[in-house]
Order: structure tokens, then C-alpha cells, then sequence
């Protein structure tokens, strides 16, 4: 890329300037301005922490709705509504059930009252005859054998009918306890199995736990992102809500430029989906091992991270970006293009116009890239620089730095 463009720059520089026999007229001006090497790279914007909304658990349903892929959404909002009629209709079982336990214990209970007041009105009546025939004893003592005899069995069968109305109302009251119990613990049973039903239900509409861009998870069954009517079953992902307040740019880097980069340089980032949204970060992370550019090739790609630290607009994950890594930075510096500065007698000399002759300058190389160097000493703004040697003939004197 660096080289491009030096060929770039001098191509242009030779067709601006005048005819190629001349080297004289193949100048350029000494500038001042900041000098940025930077090396030029696409990558990808990527949340670093992501929260995937999958199906639940037992769930074998449609997609009734699903939010627009890119919508920033709310913690609470809606993202996804399934649609299962095998939930739907276990529960509907369930409330049969249940309203059947309902009647039943209803007109147990019913009964169970009835009973209980035929054998409290049996017993009272018991208790009634006794007392009538207790009012009956005196006359008794003065009664024939036979007839007091009646009498007594009278006052004892009175007895027994009592005694036997008690134990079937003791029985019967035990009895409705028992079943009533069972009852009322079966009733409980569905109870819970109605509420875990409902919650499943429940759980087929889900709702956005945070703040995010709620981006459509990819379909198992076809190469595109779900959509209304697809077929979803337990722990599918369905949305996917990445941390857009923390995000990196992936990149995969040449290993010519990886080796120039160091952790901490400075990062430009731009985006081609959103031309008027910029961010600035910086490299976090450099890969050891290097991968082949294609099967085969000699060439290898490092993998290279930068942080996001700011950005004018949210960024959308999964985004072409490109990226200009800083290596160097001189502000407010004298820059000169590289091919104007040239070796002579183990010094860097630089030959510049000067009063109508070609003077050959010393100069002192603060930083040199190989497309453009910074002079520390021996230049000044705006002198115009030969970007070829001339011939030794055709300087007529040497400057050197104090």
C-alpha cells in the first residue's frame, strides 16, 4: 500500500513538473504540517460482550413476531412471540382437569353435608325415643313382667340405633377428611402444573432484558436470518443484543505491517455502511500466530484488535470498517518526500534550488518513512527540492550543518 502510493506521488510529481530530460525541473516544496504514518486496513466492528436470546427449554414452536433486524431497543420491549399449540393445548388439558377436580370435591362436599345431616337428624331422633322412654321407667315398676320387658328392649334398641348413628357419622366424617385430602392434594398438583404451564407460555413471548441493537440470529435450516413462520425449537438463538457501548474492530493485518505496529497506537476508524459516522480507539491486542492468506500462500495475516473508546453515532456489530493505525506522529514539522533525500559521502544530503544554483544540503533526519521523511535541520519552508540527482557538473556548492 506504502509503496503505491510513493509511486503514486511520484507519478504525479513528474507529470506536474516539466520535460523528463531536465532533472532541474523535477522539484517539489518543502512543507510544514504534521506528519502521520499510518498503516491502511479493513476489519470488523464486533461487540465485546454479546447477550443471545435463545428459544426456552421443551419449546418446539412458529415465530408469531419478531422485531425488525437493527431496531434499538428498550430493556422490556418485545423481540420475539412464539407460537406453540402443543403448550397451548396441554394447558387446556389441564384446566379440564382442574375444573373437573373443582365439581367433583363440590359435590362431594354436597353429599358429604347431606349425610352427615340425615345421620345427625337419625341420632337426635335416637336420643328423643331415649329420653320419652327414661320418662317411661316409673311406670315400669308397676308394669306386668312382659310388658316392662318390651319396654327395656325398647330403651336398648334406642341405644344401639344411637351408638350406631355416632359411629357412622364418626366413619363418614373420617371418610370425607380422606378423600377430600386427596382432593385438594391432586388439585394442588395441577395448580403448579397450571402455573409452570403458563410460565412456559408466558416464556414464549420474550422481552429484551437490556438496552441494545437487537440484531436477527442467523436460521439452522437456511442461509438467511429468521423470519416470521420459521420453525424454532429449545435453545435456538433467536435475537442477539451486543454491548454497543463496548465495541473493538477486528482486523486481519499483512505481516510487512503487522511487525510496525505496536499495542497502544492510535486507531481512525470509518465505516462504508455509515459514511458520516467516525470513531477513534486504539490496538489492544496482537495475535502471536499468523494464519495463511489463502491456501498455499507464503503470505500470512496476524489478526490485530483496537478498542472503540469513542464514535459520533452508535455502531452497528459486524460492520466493514476501515482503519488507520498511527505508527508515528510529528506535529507542526518540516516533511519532505523521501526520494528527495539521498545518501552522499555517508551523510543525508538534500539539493536544493537556491538562488538560481543547485546546493547540495546536509540535513538531519528526524524520522523517514518510506514515502515521506522529516528534516530536523538543514531545510526551510517552501525551498524547492530536485527529486533526482543531478550531475556533479551541475552543483555548484556543498552545504554542510554546523
Amino acid at each position: 500500500m506504502i509503496h503505491k502510493k510513493v509511486l503514486y506521488l511520484l507519478l504525479l510529481i513528474l507529470t506536474s513538473c516539466g520535460g523528463a530530460g531536465d532533472t532541474s525541473r523535477l522539484t517539489c516544496r518543502v512543507e510544514r504540517r504534521d506528519f502521520r504514518e499510518e498503516v491502511v486496513s479493513d476489519g470488523t466492528s464486533q461487540s465485546v460482550s454479546t447477550l443471545t436470546i435463545s428459544c426456552g427449554n421443551d419449546i418446539d414452536g412458529t415465530i408469531k413476531y419478531l422485531i425488525d433486524d437493527g431496531i434499538y431497543v428498550n430493556a422490556g420491549d418485545t423481540l420475539c412471540i412464539i407460537e406453540s399449540h402443543e403448550l397451548e393445548n396441554e394447558l387446556d388439558e389441564l384446566l379440564t382437569l382442574m375444573e373437573a377436580s373443582v365439581a367433583e370435591r363440590t359435590k362431594m362436599t354436597a353429599t358429604f353435608h347431606l349425610e352427615h345431616a340425615l345421620q345427625t337428624a337419625r341420632m337426635e331422633t335416637g336420643l328423643a325415643e331415649a329420653s320419652i322412654a327414661s320418662l317411661d321407667s316409673l311406670q315400669l315398676q308397676f308394669s306386668p313382667p312382659l310388658q316392662r320387658r318390651i319396654k327395656e328392649l325398647q330403651l336398648r334398641r334406642a341405644a344401639i340405633e344411637q351408638e350406631r348413628a355416632r359411629m357412622n357419622l364418626r366413619a363418614m366424617e373420617v371418610t370425607w377428611r380422606v378423600d377430600s385430602q386427596r382432593i385438594v392434594t391432586w388439585m394442588t398438583h395441577l395448580r403448579r402444573r397450571i402455573a409452570d404451564q403458563r410460565e412456559r407460555i408466558n416464556g414464549l413471548t420474550l422481552r429484551a432484558p437490556q438496552s441494545g441493537l437487537a440484531i436477527i440470529a442467523e436460521s439452522w435450516s437456511e442461509d438467511r436470518p429468521l423470519q416470521v413462520g420459521d420453525n424454532v425449537w429449545e435453545r435456538m438463538p433467536l435475537v442477539v443484543l451486543p454491548d454497543v457501548s463496548n465495541m473493538e474492530v477486528v482486523m486481519m493485518i499483512p505481516e510487512s505491517d503487522y511487525k510496525r505496529i505496536d499495542l497502544e497506537d492510535e486507531v481512525d476508524i470509518t465505516f462504508s455502511s455509515d459514511p458520516d459516522n467516525q470513531a477513534w480507539g486504539r490496538i489492544t491486542k496482537k495475535m502471536p500466530i499468523g494464519t495463511e492468506a489463502s491456501q498455499g500462500s507464503r503470505v500470512k495475516l496476524f489478526e490485530v484488535t483496537a478498542t472503540i473508546d469513542s464514535t459520533l453515532y452508535p455502531i452497528r456489530p459486524q460492520g466493514s470498517a476501515r482503519c488507520r493505525i498511527c505508527l508515528h506522529l510529528l506535529e507542526d514539522t518540516l516533511v519532505v518526500p523521501s526520494v528527495c533525500v539521498m545518501d552522499a559521502d555517508s551523510t543525508k544530503v538534500a539539493y536544493v534550488h537556491r538562488g538560481g544554483h543547485i546546493v547540495q544540503q546536509e540535513v538531519e533526519v528526524a524520522y523517514a518513512s518510506p514515502s515521506e521523511t522529516v528534516v530536523a535541520r538543514g531545510l526551510k519552508e517552501g525551498e524547492e527540492l530536485l527529486l533526482l540527482r543531478p550531475t556533479s557538473g551541475a552543483i555548484r556548492k556543498k552545504s554542510f550543518l554546523n
